[in-house]
């Protein structure tokens, strides 16, 4: 098998697990949301899967493998609600202590509260779905070419070792783990209390190891501005150039607004870095 036929295989596998578990949690619950979820994002997986069984390769997989993606990311809330039930926060705060110095990231960040900062790195925060959405539709509308190919492709890594640590490391992030030690939500003004509401609607409880607002949206830059560095695309760079702009605030905002550890960061970073060297010796034909 193909090492890009493993990923996909590896991606929708994940995918059909989060389904299923999610599925079933959501049928012994109450939340109507989530059965509804479950009933929307069922035949979409099963399109997948038929996607993924036919002999030829569909131009158009990659795209649908990210739209099963986050199509059920919200059933991690349900598996959390009913088949989780050990998380790791006390341990990724311990450890994150330790990297910096005796206080976590999102610790140090706790001096720095401002109005006027909390606005900007929510809006920066809010950007992570433009990031995303507008380059896979891009890409989904360039899906013959050899370059939509390899963006699907890395994104389908991300999500899938994304996928992964949360189910095998479960945790809530700093201010649902520690609401003591993280007061949320931090002081601000419209901006803030906008993302703090959508944020609330999304919370899994489960979904902060690795980061994957750091990590999906470091790759995606990485690869427009290798694209632009290596292939030389020149279109490519005043996208790379924006991207840049916005993963700045959204970045400093996973720790700012106590989302995420700084060991998520990391994990998220390693996560895109090493997507990243994979994808481009496929973009450059290396074997």
């Amino acid at each position: 098998m193909k090492p890009e036929n493993a990923i996909g295989w590896v991606g929708t596998a994940l995918i059909w697990l989060v389904l299923l578990l999610g599925a079933s949690a959501a049928w012994l619950g109450e939340d109507a949301l989530l059965k509804a979820n479950a009933v929307l994002a069922a035949p979409v997986c099963l399109w997948l899967l038929r996607v993924m069984l036919a002999e030829q390769y569909a131009p158009w997989r990659g795209a649908m493998q990210f739209a099963s993606f986050w199509m059920v990311f919200p059933l991690f809330k349900s598996i959390r609600q009913v088949w989780i039930h050990r998380v790791f926060d006390a341990e990724l705060l311990a450890i994150d202590r330790r990297l910096w110095g005796g206080a976590s990231l999102p610790e140090h960040c706790l001096g720095l509260e401002s109005h006027w900062l909390s606005e900007w790195v929510s809006f920066g925060y809010a950007q992570f779905y433009f990031a995303m959405l507008l380059p896979v539709l891009w890409f989904a509308w360039k899906r013959r070419s050899s370059e939509a190919h390899c963006f699907f492709l890395g994104l389908t890594l991300m999500y899938s070792f994304g996928f992964a640590g949360y189910l095998l490391i479960p945790a809530g992030g700093p201010f649902i783990a520690f609401p003591s030690v993280f007061p949320y939500p931090p002081e601000g003004g419209s901006m803030t209390g906008f993302l703090v509401g959508m944020v609330a609607q999304g919370i899994t409880g489960m979904d902060v190891f690795p980061s994957l607002h750091c990590g999906a949206t470091l790759y995606v830059l990485g690869f427009f501005a290798l694209g632009y560095f290596g292939l030389g695309k020149r279109a490519y760079l005043p996208v790379a150039a924006v991207l840049t702009l916005v993963f700045i605030p959204l970045l400093l905002a996973t720790v700012y607004l106590r989302y995420h550890y700084g060991i998520d960061l990391i994990a998220g970073t390693a996560l895109a870095v090493l997507t990243l060297i994979y994808i481009q010796k496929k973009r450059f034909g290396s074997p």
